[in-house]
């Protein structure tokens, strides 16, 4: 998937990542022509209160709470999404805020960008705001809302590669690292699986991430194929 960002070559400049709500598929997304806009609001709360991890009804949610009837439900449907990602999909986050921010106060607008920039806090993260169906209201809640953690009762994806091309999509480059990652460490990688861990790598240039994952390869006695010794040439250019 991410080899299609990247462009040919042996110098290649810092790639820009095409993330599927900044371009075309941004109206895709919009219910702009919903007969009834609060009603489609409302059902969407609904499943993103059952289901907080389903970034497609977060964005829907917050696209359609910019029409001026729902502006006020605005700034609660933001805070849902920045409370289901945690610290994870900070790009996603980064453009849904920096798509609606017109439309925040000033005051809200420092509230996002200072979650952004220094991460949540039980202080200000759960403070509730109008709209949102995940802020607990206790700003001093010892325990997390929302418990980010891979299991069975949450992973709704039929494979790990499914699931790695769903962060992708969302722009969740950092969370598509880390289950690849856990894969190829575990040796359940499989060729795909590989590709697509180098190709973040390549993307990110993280020349340090490709050259510990090369080292532990060798340390746990499997043989280092020629795409991680092809990709580590490479990397000198980045």
């Amino acid at each position: 998937m991410l080899e299609k960002l990247l462009r040919s070559g042996s110098v290649q400049p810092s790639p820009e990542l095409p993330l599927a709500f900044s371009l075309s598929s941004d109206h895709q997304l919009r219910l702009q022509h919903y007969p009834d806009p609060f009603g489609a609001w409302r059902f969407l709360s609904h499943h993103v209160r059952r289901y907080p991890h389903d970034l497609r009804a977060h964005t829907q949610r917050i696209l359609l709470a910019q029409q001026e009837a729902l502006r006020s439900r605005l700034v609660g449907s933001l805070q849902d999404l920045f409370l289901a990602l945690g610290d994870a999909g900070h790009l996603l986050r980064d453009h849904l805020f920096h798509l609606v921010r017109d439309d925040l106060t000033q005051a809200d607008e420092l509230f996002f960008q200072q979650w952004l920039q220094t991460g949540a806090n039980a202080e200000s993260s759960q403070q509730w705001h109008e709209g949102s169906v995940l802020a607990t209201g206790q700003e001093t809640a010892s325990v997390k809302l929302l418990v980010l953690e891979r299991s069975q009762e949450i992973a709704e994806y039929s494979s790990v590669m499914e699931e790695v091309f769903a962060c992708l999509e969302y722009g969740q480059v950092d969370t598509a690292q880390v289950l690849l990652e856990a894969e190829v460490t575990a040796g359940r990688a499989d060729e795909a699986m590989e590709q697509e861990l180098v190709n973040i790598y390549q993307y990110t240039r993280s020349k340090d991430g490709l050259a510990n994952m090369i080292k532990h390869i060798q340390e746990t006695g499997r043989e280092v194929s020629t795409l991680w010794l092809k990709k580590q040439q490479e990397s000198e250019q980045w």
